[in-house]
């Protein structure tokens, strides 16, 4: 019973705000006008000519005088005009938020479908060339019109993929951040490389705590405009820490490669780190060492190594070639038809090479 009671309570309010309103408006509108809510604040809307007023003109005075003066042809209109044009716009209204106002389940939809094209690397042109298409066509085959004219409501442009992709990038680098912040310590790795159109990049890793586990992401991918030197490096990194409320303080590890602007003893990124931050720990890439070994190993691994190279160059060297390896390998049912390059810069593809030779 006391639920019941606490429900017709509830009804009786609502009623009561209902009424309210309407008496609210009706006083106001003999002279024209409604009002509309802008920042928490009740603003009078002309309904003849759209203007909205500040909220101190919703007295009756002046909302008599805006009518006398800028509509006198129209004062001496009965009510039932202006209710016609309340009605109006009350229509104009609800129409225009039917068509912007985007549904949470179209909206989710649109982020989920973005999501997705981000993770595959497609262009974000798909969507809206061929994956909605096809939603609507496999809705309309299963499950007939209705759904499909769902469907089609969902917002998968060029242009609105771009900006999901985006925001789902954006929220989740705050999440990282946050994770970041409420672990007690995190650690960091960075290693500087020259790309393919000579552009020096600056990648940055870290590792944390989160939920009693320590998980690993990248944390930033930045451009060096400039010179490469520690210096640069410690500013780029530096400046990204104030940025985003990070504290070296709990900073407790550095991995980094060989490289001198990293590791300089007087002028290097370590350096510049350890002058206000003697608790960190420093070490050398475990991946790197393994590959600064492997250039110096024993001579007849490395002959064998040598040779798997000018075998698959001379073969990926020239297309016939190529074309000959692939039917010699399809004549002996081989699981695999092409062979793999290794190039020095890229020393983790030594393996793979070898493998698939």
């Amino acid at each position: 019973m006391p639920r019941r009671h606490n429900q017709v309570a509830v009804l009786q309010i609502r009623l009561l705000a209902k009424q309210k309103k309407r008496k609210y408006d009706e006083s106001y509108l003999q002279y024209g006008f409604t009002c509309s809510s802008h920042n928490n604040k009740e603003e009078p809307v002309c309904l003849i000519c759209k203007e909205v007023l500040a909220a101190e003109s919703m007295k009756p005075s002046k909302l008599q005088r805006h009518l006398n003066t800028e509509h006198a042809t129209l004062s001496k209109k009965p009510m039932e005009y202006l209710e016609r044009l309340l009605q109006t716009s009350n229509k104009e209204k609800n129409t225009l938020e039917k068509y912007v106002t985007l549904n949470n389940k179209y909206l989710l939809a649109s982020y989920e479908v973005s999501y997705l094209i981000a993770k595959t690397k497609k262009p974000f042109t798909i969507g809206e060339q061929l994956l909605l298409p096809a939603a609507i066509r496999m809705s309309e085959i299963v499950h007939g019109k209705q759904y499909a004219a769902e469907i089609s409501r969902i917002p998968l442009s060029n242009d609105t993929v771009s900006k999901r992709i985006s925001d789902i990038s954006n929220d989740q680098f705050q999440q990282l951040l946050m994770r970041i912040k409420d672990s007690s310590k995190f650690a960091i790795q960075l290693d500087e490389s020259t790309d393919i159109s000579k552009m020096a990049e600056l990648l940055l890793f870290v590792r944390y705590i989160y939920e009693g586990r320590i998980h690993e992401d990248i944390l930033f991918c930045r451009p060096l405009e400039g010179h490469i030197r520690g210096k640069d490096i410690y500013i780029k990194v530096n400046e990204f820490f104030k940025k985003e409320g990070l504290n070296w303080k709990n900073c407790v590890g550095v991995c980094t490669d060989g490289a001198a602007a990293i590791t300089g003893q007087d002028l290097g990124f370590t350096a510049f780190v350890k002058a206000g931050n003697d608790h960190i720990t420093f070490t050398h890439c475990m991946i790197h060492r393994e590959a600064l070994v492997v250039k110096k190993i024993a001579p007849e691994l490395n002959t064998v190594f040598f040779d798997a190279v000018k075998i698959i160059n001379f073969i990926k060297s020239r297309a016939l070639n190529s074309r000959l390896f692939k039917n010699l390998c399809i004549d002996m049912d081989s699981d695999y038809t092409s062979l793999l390059l290794h190039a020095e810069v890229r020393w983790l593809s030594r393996g793979r090479s070898l493998k698939r030779l």
